[in-house]
């Protein structure tokens, strides 16, 4: 097989598991309630099965990039991806709550071993000048299984029963492993390195304080754990720097894009999720519509991500993707900074047009910002690269919730939405949206101190300010 093919084949895979994810996950979601009659299931229960999900993810994705980096990594793309596809069709059959959600825990570790390798491989196989073309396929795979999960999830739940969903994700997995073994190419970067067990373990127990803390602001015990991941991840950056092959290379972080980008992923995520579950709870309560029209109008930023993202890759492959990247947030910005101003009256034309934009911003940023971390560091770092930034997407959703959880508390408390708090819950999504709003400021000057030439030009002017002060 010629080079060529093996691209295209790659690219064909990129985008199958780029879709399965998201599909995934948002047609869960819809399923559950489904799930929770059959088994008999708590509300507390059910939000362990998604929050399972991106605890693991966020846990094995770096170890799993660097493991790609030592071993191979397509080899553990595919093994994860064969993982992924046996645990769907496994559950599809589960008997239980429980083992559903052992099933689901299964899902989350081949998940995690797809996606710590998949830009790597992207970035190992593609040449600089042709990675955000594919960056931006991938990631159109991302936003059309967005559209497409909460539609089909909430239509085959209904029709035939949730079980089908997993024999649909099986479908899929089957055809992607057949298409990542018709190569038998694989990068190799690592070689006879060693997988730093002490870094992993500090690390992922630092990330699950921290998730916890973060995922449960209202909690007593939310401060203390945020400060024990903190404590946690300062352990881990003293025995990274002692380690003779660490889990992460800190030298990494030297790079402004390497750095800045994932601090900007982080926010831009954090955007994303929050700004998608705010819109949810307004058309639902306030609106009055019901879950499917609710999904339909928010997958209008579905919409236009889909149609953004191979441009913006393209774009990032022929002007600096830092300058795409950045635009991307500022059109971000200014589409939740609009929703801080939706009432009644404007809610149709306004919440469209901000719908609109901030789809497009995320559209822009998505595969740019990829092309920056990826291509800041050596060859040799991919798969830890890749699977960071996929780490820093996953705690951005993670805070960005928070923020949102935070808000409503403190202005609802645990009170059960009804009509006659209707007026609380309007002031405390406007104050979520100023909240992200003010976030994604800052990731437009993250994005922008990403490019080095605009730090070092931003340092001089501060230093030049401070001479003349004195």
């Amino acid at each position: 097989m010629d080079y060529k093919e093996l691209k295209k084949d790659l690219l064909i895979v990129g985008i199958l598991v780029s879709f399965l994810t998201p599909f995934v996950r948002s047609s869960i979601n819809l399923a559950l309630p489904a799930i929770a009659v059959e088994f008999d299931l708590s509300a507390v229960f059910l939000t362990w099965i998604s929050t399972v999900y991106l605890l693991v993810n966020a846990i094995l994705y770096i170890p799993f990039g660097r493991i790609g980096d030592i071993y191979g990594r397509k080899r553990i793309f595919q093994i994860g991806l064969i993982i992924f596809t046996i645990s769907s069709f496994i559950s599809a059959f589960s008997p239980s709550g429980e083992i559903f959600l052992l099933f689901r825990i299964l899902q989350a570790i081949g998940n995690a071993m797809i996606f710590a390798n998949l830009n790597a491989m992207i970035s190992s196989a593609f040449p600089e000048n042709e990675r955000g073309r594919a960056f931006g396929l991938t990631s159109m795979g991302v936003f059309v299984g967005l559209i497409f999960g909460p539609i089909l999830g909430g239509a085959i739940t209904e029709i035939v029963g949730w079980r089908t969903l997993f024999y649909l994700d099986t479908v899929i997995g089957i055809i992607a492993t057949y298409a990542i073994t018709r190569f038998k190419y694989d990068w190799i970067d690592a070689r006879g390195e060693k997988l730093d067990i002490l870094g992993s373990f500090l690390l992922g127990m630092s990330i699950i304080a921290i998730i916890y803390g973060f995922s449960n602001p209202t909690s007593n015990y939310s401060l203390f754990l945020v400060i024990i991941g903190i404590i946690g991840l300062s352990l881990f950056y003293l025995a990274e720097k002692r380690a003779t092959f660490p889990l992460i290379n800190l030298d990494l972080f030297r790079s402004r894009s390497f750095t800045f980008g994932n601090i900007t992923a982080f926010i831009n995520y954090a955007a994303f999720v929050s700004v998608g579950f705010i819109l949810t709870l307004y058309l639902q309560y306030l609106k009055g519509y019901d879950p499917l029209t609710a999904g339909l109008i928010v997958s209008v930023q579905s919409i236009m991500m889909v149609i953004v993202s191979p441009f913006a890759g393209r774009l990032s492959d022929k002007i600096a993707p830092e300058n795409v990247s950045t635009s991307g947030m500022v059109l971000t910005t200014i589409g939740v900074a609009l929703m801080t101003l939706i009432n009644f009256e404007n809610a149709l034309y306004l919440g469209g047009i901000s719908l609109i934009i901030f789809g497009a911003g995320i559209g822009l940023f998505y595969a740019s910002n990829t092309k920056v971390v990826i291509n800041a560091v050596d060859k040799k770092y991919l798969g830890v690269a890749g699977a960071t930034l996929s780490n820093s997407r996953s705690m951005g959703q993670i805070f960005g919730m928070g923020i949102v959880t935070l808000v409503i508390s403190a202005l609802l408390g645990n009170a059960q939405i009804m009509p006659s708090n209707y007026p609380e819950l309007i002031i405390s999504l406007r104050l979520s949206l100023v909240a992200i709003a003010v976030l994604s400021a800052i990731g437009i000057l993250t994005s922008l101190f990403a490019a080095s030439k605009i730090f070092n030009f931003a340092v001089q002017e501060i230093k030049d300010l401070l001479q003349r002060q004195n």
